[in-house]
């Protein structure tokens, strides 16, 4: 089986259009469909129907882009660091994060692997728990943040950070951070909160559990920016961790208090591939994004407890 060849199948899919994908590949495109025939010959089934607006997957195509695409990246990534051994770190990581962590550290981690790591290839991939974790499985990230608790998990995790959530609400509220709201008292207010999958419900839902109350939801949104934009608006008070909306407290746009009785909190764990899976420039990455977090965490930057 030649890797290259599903790599082009790869690409084709990804993009829909032979010819989109022969220019990509700076290939010539009846090279690029002869070595699609041979690959469905190889397979003994169609991989694609091909129409006039491009090339869509069949359904063994699906299953077979589904089985290969992390083997396949896991390959080229071992030959990235056998060509790298004697260099400087190269190649391509791919990082999963939640939308909530990717706005404090995506772009700092960003800039400190173009600094420390100016030859790896950092991808950042947004994502809720539950998409992370299917990747992550399927090789198509090598590591991911995640909010757990790590028993969540049938992975090994690592213990990151935790950090509390806070009652966030518009800027004519009377919240205040140095005047802890009771979770009883929360649940009397209107509620902005994600869909029941989502992690930061599940926090705040076990934290009413305890206090034995019923919370009052009157609006759901997955996106966090919207639960800001929601309770900016004062449609109702939101759950988020401080981290997340820091920047429009300075602004006057939202204000927040913490959550007592029980504290409500959330614990950031990292799940990655195995040890002997992941590329040298995977563990650079890690590294890079723990001392991230770390300088972060001690600078007041993330308001955060650190569990390494």
């Amino acid at each position: 089986m030649d890797i290259k060849r599903l790599e082009h199948f790869l690409k084709i899919a990804e993009l829909g259009s032979l010819s989109r994908a022969a220019d990509r590949m700076r290939l010539a495109q009846p090279a690029l469909s002869r070595q699609m025939r041979l690959l469905e010959e190889e397979a003994g089934t169609p991989l694609f129907a091909r129409h006039r607006r491009g090339m869509q997957l069949t359904p063994a195509g699906e299953e077979l882009r589904a089985r290969i695409s992390g083997p396949v990246r896991q390959v080229r990534h071992a030959f990235d660091d056998l060509r790298a051994r004697s260099q400087e770190a190269a190649g391509h990581m791919a990082l999963g994060v939640p939308p909530t962590v990717s706005y404090v550290l995506a772009g700092r981690l960003a800039r400190r692997v173009a600094q420390q790591a100016p030859k790896i290839a950092l991808r950042i991939v947004e994502g809720y728990a539950g998409h992370l974790v299917d990747w992550l499985h399927r090789g198509e990230i090598d590591a991911a943040l995640l909010y757990g608790p790590a028993s969540d998990f049938h992975m090994p995790v690592e213990d990151i950070l935790h950090e509390d959530l806070m009652l966030v609400g518009p800027p004519g509220s009377a919240l205040h951070p140095d005047d802890p709201v009771d979770v009883t008292d929360m649940a009397r207010l209107p509620l902005v909160l994600p869909s029941q999958s989502h992690g930061l419900r599940l926090v705040t839902e076990t934290a009413a559990r305890k206090a034995k109350v019923t919370l009052d939801i009157r609006f759901e949104a997955d996106s966090f920016l919207v639960l800001k934009e929601l309770a900016e608006f004062g449609l109702g008070y939101t759950i988020l961790p401080l981290s997340a909306f820091g920047r429009e407290v300075e602004a006057g746009r939202l204000r927040y208090a913490p959550l007592r009785n029980p504290r409500v909190t959330r614990q950031l764990v990292l799940g990655a591939l195995r040890e002997d899976q992941l590329t040298r420039s995977a563990r650079i990455v890690i590294r890079l994004a723990k001392e991230e977090m770390r300088g972060l965490v001690q600078s007041g930057g993330w308001q955060a407890r650190l569990q390494y």
